[in-house]
């Protein structure tokens, strides 16, 4: 009998009908603030999505950030030339200095503006070009794990906090 014993007044219908409204308005509650989250990332995307691609942009270097002291920024003198294009194909086009080189690339995240991305330069011509602090950027390119599309620059950083090589849309 709902009238007796000692959880009479717990059980009774109309407690068990208001805790019903109350969970039912918990999870309303829950399933609003969700859809409050949805749409604020949904904002981020669409705000993001004013950046530069990832893909089919001649990005130019602007300049290597090193986290050593000895090494800091390094920029490219203006007879410098390097410029990297990732086609959407998984082709990566290079230009080094007086080089040129193509290779492969590939990212789970390319409609995104930061997450992981692998290059690899297959093939690289071989002039001899003027020394330069920057020749190192072919051997880098392997080194790359991440990429951050930022104020409308690329970032490629390299694994093991081994720097960070700034790209600007050419």
């Amino acid at each position: 009998m709902a009238g007796n014993g000692p959880l009479a007044g717990i059980m009774s219908p109309t407690t068990g009908a208001a805790r019903a409204r109350r969970i039912r308005a918990f999870v309303m509650s829950g399933l609003a603030l969700a859809a409050a989250a949805c749409a604020t990332t949904g904002e981020r995307y669409a705000e993001a999505s004013t950046e530069p691609r990832l893909t089919g942009t001649e990005w130019r270097l602007v300049e290597f950030v090193s986290p050593k002291d000895a090494i800091g920024t390094i920029r490219p003198r203006a007879e410098e030339v390097y410029t990297i294009r990732l086609d959407p194909d998984g082709t990566l086009v290079a230009q080094l200095y007086c080089n040129r080189g193509t290779g492969s690339w590939t990212s789970p995240d390319i409609d995104k503006t930061m997450g992981s991305v692998s290059l690899n330069l297959k093939a690289v011509t071989m002039a001899a070009c003027l020394p330069s602090p920057l020749e190192r950027v072919s051997r880098d390119l392997a080194n790359v794990r991440t990429f951050v599309i930022r104020d409308g620059r690329l970032h490629l950083n390299l694994m093991m906090d081994g720097g960070d090589y700034v790209w600007t849309p050419q």
